[in-house]
């Protein structure tokens, strides 16, 4: 894929998170998304987990999200690179920088999911009670 059809696909992915249209961000995922946070080292991986998430979770989180700001943006053959910052009102409020990693499968077209490099704090604002559904990185 070039870089142009990458990052459509991506945009197209936080387009639908933006507006909520939980099916259309799980169409833009390949079967079995994987994503990882880092440094806290776990993952949520498979299509059960990823697609609860997006269907009962992120419509909760985004309603803590009170600010959203995108620094910047980089793209190659496989993936796109957003820089971001998002503050959340959660117990208070907080401003959270996040980078995000989008892979693209090249046959499918597809995203195979995200490495986020965030806090801790803002992985358990993200997932709420399916923080407990994260699971070691192999290694």
């Amino acid at each position: 894929m070039n870089p142009e059809t990458v990052l459509a696909l991506c945009h197209e992915h936080a387009a639908a998170e933006a507006e909520l249209d939980m099916e259309r961000v799980l169409s833009t995922l390949v079967p079995d998304p994987r994503f990882e946070y880092l440094p806290l080292g776990r993952v949520m991986a498979g299509w059960a987990k990823v697609e609860r998430f997006y269907l009962e979770q992120y419509p909760r989180f985004v309603r803590h999200v009170v600010g959203f700001e995108l620094l910047d943006e980089w793209v190659n053959d496989h993936a796109a690179l957003q820089e971001y910052t998002i503050t959340v009102a959660h117990n208070e409020h907080a401003t959270h920088h996040v980078v995000s990693i989008m892979y693209v499968d090249q046959g499918s077209e597809l995203v195979t999911g995200e490495r986020l490099y965030c806090h801790e704090a803002f992985v358990r604002v993200l997932l709420g009670p399916l923080y407990d559904l994260l699971e070691p990185i192999d290694t």
